[in-house]
Parts: structure tokens; C-alpha cells; sequence
């Protein structure tokens, strides 16, 4: 008797019919609407002047953690929302809110710095590569727009960017071959920044080691919201950026990071009305992965000491044990950007004029 699970569809065999079909329709039907084309933005902090407009909110944006999947061709638009936690494709999220909204939401989307989205076509899990086999991004990103001139947008530069006007998702899930009807084909912005990968840190994987590595991840930051701002949104879709196994920075700081930005940064302050944090696992536990690799140096250190093997090897399990009862990037931004948290922060002497900032000519 004939098994009725659906075939496995290898994640290589996704990414032909995206490179071999469906990327050829999108130039075919969509290429007026859609330019297939991306701008490198090498340099964004020094390229990109900004303007306060007219009319600009005086508050903070909204800051919102997840909300309820929008359907598969966005006809329901997401709720904002503080206390919702759930599974959210970031991806999704922008176009149901867009939908929703009436206007066009970017997604801030972490990129391989090297080459159009990475091993896209080998089945790497990261969410570039699976977003690649459910949309044209690798061929934006590999198409630098002609008003600009250049042969190739990589290597991507170490604050540098890629932002992608148009990228179609005309497939709902990566892991099938199925597309979605055309007619339920969208378009969102896409930027491409490369984060931080496993910089080192200190305070048992709490805190970055270096002041200058911190510093250049806050950059990255206020780099992909400058080209937001500079392109005309005021609304912004961030996912997992630098998080989990595959860039390891240290969960609770970045989202401090990207508070610290949204609440002082004198140029990006008040030109966002809201920011959606959307992870796509709420299970996800960065700190965990640090754990364990920690727990991995010391015990391949403490084996070149017979005399202490054994004890060292039973504290590393122990730390490695004790890890998965640490939070989930996703309950950690929660409470960085909760209301009370926000209000408490808000509440305290900005720290850039702090006496001794001053006195050191910060």
C-alpha cells in the first residue's frame, strides 16, 4: 500500500525550480513593477544624510515582539501587539503588516557578507538562504541596480549593506516545492547586513570582550536603519539578527543595542512610528549555544591535564546542563522592550551627558 506522506523534497532540489523557474517569471511578468535590482550602500553612516522631516513623532515607536501569522497570500493583516508570543516568519510579517498598514515595510535581514545569499542552493538552513529558495533575492542581490555602476555588490564591506526595493516571495514555505498563485505574489524591501559572527566575549558569554566589537555591532545597526530612514520608511521588520548558532552575539546585550539606538541615537530618535521584533523559533536560545561552547573549549583544555579530567569535564556538563534553563531570544527581547522596561529607561539621565562623558569630550 502506497505511503500518503508527500515526497521529501531536498532543500537543492527547492532551489533549482527557484533558479530554473521561478526567478525567469518574476523578470517575465514582474519585471516593470519589480525591478530585479539592489544598491550597495558601502559606507552608510558617512553616504547617507539624513533630513528630520516636517512632521515627525515626538515619541518612541511602538515596539512589537510577534503577532499571529498572516495567511498565505496576506489577506489578514498582523495585530500589534506586546504579549503575544508565537512562531512569526519574519518575511510574513512585513507583508501582512504592509498589507495592513497601506504602506511598505522593510525587513532587516542578516546576510552573508561573501556571495548573494550565501549556499542558498546547497540547502544551508539560515534564514537568507531559506528565504532565497522562496523568493528572488539571491538575484536582486547578485544584480546591482545600472544607475550605479558596479560590477558586483561583494564582498559586502564591514558596514556596508544591500538594499533590494523588490523582492517577490512567490513561495510560502522553503521546504516544498509548491508556489504560491501569482496573483498572491508579493513584493517587500529587503535589507541585506551581514552581523557579527562569533566575536569574542567575556562574563561567561554575557557581554561582547571588546569595546570596539560592540561598538561596530551598534554601527551595523543604526547603518540598516539609516537606509530605511534615507528610502522613506518609518516602519521596520527585524528578526533574529546575529543571533542563534551561526553568529553567537550575546542575546541580552543586543537587545540592548538595539534599544539603545532606537532611544538616543540623535538621528534615528523619533523617525520610526513602529518596530516589529519577529523570530520566527521563539525557542531559540542564543545563550545556550554560547554555553555550550564554552563548555566544549574547556573540555578539550582540561583534557591535556589528566590529573584534573575528570572534574573539569563534570563541571563543563554541568554548565552545558544548566544552559537550556536560560531564556529564549525571544523571552529575552520581550522584556528589554516591554512598556515598563521602556518607561524605566526612559526615566533615567541620558547616559551619553553624563558628567564624565562630558568631561572626556564625548
Amino acid at each position: 500500500m502506497p505511503s500518503s506522506k508527500p515526497l521529501k523534497i531536498k532543500p537543492s532540489e527547492v532551489a533549482a525550480d527557484t533558479k530554473k523557474k521561478l526567478i525567469p517569471e518574476v523578470n517575465k511578468y514582474f519585471r516593470e513593477d519589480w525591478p530585479p535590482y539592489s544598491v550597495l550602500y558601502s559606507q552608510p553612516l558617512l553616504q547617507l544624510p539624513l533630513s528630520r522631516p516636517a512632521f515627525m513623532s515626538s515619541e518612541l515607536p511602538n515596539f512589537c515582539k510577534g503577532h499571529p501569522m498572516s495567511s498565505p497570500g496576506g489577506a489578514s493583516g498582523p495585530r500589534l501587539t506586546i504579549s503575544d508570543v508565537v512562531h512569526s516568519d519574519p518575511v510574513d510579517c512585513a507583508l501582512g503588516w504592509a498589507q495592513s498598514e497601506g504602506v511598505r515595510i522593510p525587513f532587516i535581514c542578516a546576510a552573508n557578507e561573501k556571495r548573494p545569499g550565501g549556499d542558498w542552493e546547497t540547502g544551508v538552513v539560515g534564514y537568507e538562504e531559506r528565504l532565497c529558495r522562496r523568493s528572488n533575492l539571491s538575484a536582486t542581490l547578485g544584480s546591482p541596480h545600472p544607475d550605479t555602476c558596479l560590477p558586483t555588490n561583494y564582498p559586502i564591506p564591514i558596514e556596508g549593506a544591500i538594499y533590494s526595493p523588490d523582492v517577490v516571495r512567490f513561495r510560502q514555505f522553503q521546504d516544498r516545492i509548491e508556489s504560491l498563485d501569482m496573483k498572491d505574489w508579493r513584493s517587500l524591501p529587503v535589507i541585506s547586513m551581514p552581523p557579527a559572527r562569533w566575536p569574542k566575549l567575556t562574563d561567561m558569554g554575557r557581554k561582547y570582550s571588546f569595546s570596539e566589537e560592540r561598538e561596530l555591532v551598534r554601527n551595523k545597526m543604526r547603518a540598516a536603519l539609516r537606509i530605511c530612514v534615507f528610502n522613506g520608511y518609518n516602519h521596520v521588520v527585524i528578526g533574529d539578527f546575529g543571533l542563534g548558532n551561526g553568529y553567537r552575539n550575546p542575546p541580552k546585550e543586543l537587545a540592548e543595542l538595539w534599544r539603545e539606538v532606537f532611544l538616543y541615537d540623535p538621528e534615528l530618535r523619533g523617525q520610526f512610528l513602529a518596530v516589529m521584533f519577529a523570530f520566527e523559533d521563539d525557542r531559540q536560545c542564543t545563550a545556550k549555544c554560547i554555553l555550550d561552547d564554552i563548555a566544549k573549549k574547556t573540555k578539550g583544555s582540561s583534557s591535556s591535564s589528566s590529573s584534573k579530567s575528570k572534574s573539569k569535564s563534570s563541571s563543563s556538563s554541568s554548565s552545558s546542563g544548566s544552559s537550556s534553563s536560560h531564556k529564549s531570544d525571544f523571552k529575552i527581547f520581550s522584556e528589554i522592550f516591554a512598556t515598563s522596561e521602556i518607561a524605566r529607561v526612559r526615566s533615567q539621565p541620558d547616559p551619553r551627558y553624563a558628567f564624565s562623558a562630558i568631561m572626556d569630550g564625548s
